[in-house]
This record gives C-alpha cells, sequence and structure tokens, in this order.
C-alpha cells in the first residue's frame, strides 16, 4: 500500500499521519480543510479497492456504524474515494487508548480493575449492542483492541469491519474465521455457517472476563489449542484469580462462556445484569 501522509481525499481530507494498520485498512490522522477538523480516514488496502467483497464490507462497515448514531459506534461521517481509486471511510478522530492497552497501564501498576469502573467503560458497549442485535448487526470482532477509552471518560466500539447483517446474503468465504482467537465464541469455531447474536454475548463476556482476570478465558500460542480449549474445555475460574470476588461469579462465568449457545445468556443485557448482580454494582 503506498505512503498516503498528505494525500488528500476528495479535494477535502488532507491525509496527516499513520495512525494504525490492519488486515482490511490503514487508519489515517486528516484535517477537513473545507472547516479545519481534525479526523480519522481508515483506507482500504489497495487490493481490498479492487476486490468487491473487501469493498462490500466496507459499506456493511459504514452502513453499520451509521446505524449505530446516539450508542457508542465510532460516529462516520463521509464515504469518499481516492484519486487512485481507493475507498476512504471519514471518521471522528479518538483521544485516548484502547481498552487492552488501558487494562495493561494499570497492571503495570500492579492493580486490576474494580468492578465499578467496569460498569462505566462496558455499559455503553452493551447498550450499543443492544441497539445492534436490535437492528439485525452482529459486530463479530469483540475484543479489548476494539473498545476505545476516551480521553476524559467515555469510550467507543470501533472495527465493524466484520459486521454481519443477519438478514442480508453472506459474502465471507466458507471456511473463514471472523474475529480475534482468544474472544471468538465456540459455534464459530464448530460452524461459521450458523451464527447469530450469541456470538456478540460471548465474547463481550471474554472481554470482561480479560478485565477483571488480567488474562483472557482462553489463551495459547497454539491456534489449534485455543480452539480445542474454547470448544471443550471446562470454563475457568475468575474467582480463582480474583478471590476477593463473590463465588457466584464463576456461575456467571459458566454461563457466559458456555459452549452451547443455546445453555448461554441469550442477551447481552441478561448477560450484563447478571454481572451486575453478581458483583454489587
Amino acid at each position: 500500500m503506498p505512503i498516503r501522509a498528505g494525500q488528500v481525499i476528495a479535494g477535502r481530507y488532507r491525509l496527516l499521519g499513520l495512525i494504525d494498520k490492519g488486515g482490511q485498512g490503514h487508519v489515517y490522522r486528516a484535517v477537513d480543510q473545507v472547516d479545519g477538523q481534525e479526523l480519522a480516514i481508515k483506507v482500504l488496502i489497495d487490493q481490498g479497492s479492487r476486490d468487491p467483497t473487501f469493498r462490500e464490507r466496507m459499506f456493511r462497515e459504514a452502513r453499520a456504524m451509521a446505524s449505530l448514531t446516539g450508542t457508542a459506534a465510532v460516529r462516520v461521517l463521509d464515504q469518499r474515494w481516492s484519486d487512485d481509486g481507493a475507498l476512504c471511510l471519514v471518521m471522528e478522530l479518538l483521544h485516548g487508548k484502547d481498552f487492552e492497552d488501558y487494562l495493561r497501564s494499570l497492571e503495570a501498576q500492579g492493580q486490576r480493575l474494580a468492578p465499578a469502573e467496569l460498569l462505566r467503560l462496558i455499559e455503553p458497549i452493551v447498550h450499543t449492542l443492544e441497539v445492534a442485535h436490535d437492528r439485525g448487526i452482529l459486530h463479530r470482532d469483540l475484543k479489548p483492541a476494539n473498545i476505545f477509552v476516551l480521553d476524559g471518560g467515555g469510550v467507543r466500539l470501533v472495527d465493524f469491519g466484520f459486521a454481519k447483517f443477519v438478514r442480508e446474503r453472506r459474502f465471507t468465504a466458507d471456511g473463514f474465521i471472523a474475529g480475534s482467537p482468544s474472544y471468538i465464541a465456540p459455534e464459530i469455531w464448530l460452524d461459521s455457517k450458523h451464527i447469530d447474536h450469541r456470538i456478540d454475548v460471548y465474547s463481550l463476556a471474554a472481554v470482561i472476563f480479560r478485565a477483571l482476570a488480567g488474562k483472557p478465558p482462553f489463551e495459547s500460542k497454539d491456534l489449534v489449542e485455543v480452539l480445542k480449549l474454547a470448544t471443550r474445555a471446562a470454563r475457568p475460574s475468575l474467582r480463582a484469580l480474583r478471590p476477593e470476588l463473590r463465588p457466584a461469579v464463576d456461575d456467571w462465568v459458566e454461563h457466559a462462556l458456555a459452549i452451547d449457545p443455546n445453555e448461554r445468556f441469550q442477551r447481552v443485557r441478561a448477560m450484563w445484569t447478571a454481572l451486575c448482580l453478581v458483583l454489587g454494582v
């Protein structure tokens, strides 16, 4: 992908510098030359700009975020093309750090996330997912790195690049696993063709486990081992890692991270409400 710093998109948005690289595109800090506002622009990788599937995925990402206006989803402001034909998604510029870095900063100081702080940070994400699921949108890639903690308070849910609209046609290839291994629901490993909103229930519960425990429920450098643990192993004890929590927290883990989605909390709000009761927040 060419270096784009200094390039002007659609005669309006000047790219200032690279913020992040991803599998689908690169994100740049930019300035709107009309009103001087600083923005973030996601530029689809060159291969993706020529691939109808990648382009469709980015269009869906824009639609997903636009339909979630008023929630904690990152705000999409515009969609344009570069002069050389790259699709560009114009978004609000976020200042702060992602949830993974936020947690690591705490842990580097010998601290763990307090339940009250978990409530402040995750409640807006729960609401956003409720709205998304009611509108037939699955995020499919929930992980700490896709939750952004804003300077001065507030959070954003980012990266809807793998969002699935349940009432629309599939365009993810058979056998392709969307998501991050330590946070993927068991049914995605076993049968990615038949999924619903309960995959997000599992993934958010895994994010919460990682936030409280200091590590994901299942992790390994061996991808096959992660698959085996997620789909076969006993659910881990959160209380063993946070003994000050009530014993009932492990019952919550069993329910929230159940292998069989029919045995899992059926809605993200139900999962969250049960946790808040256990934590006493």
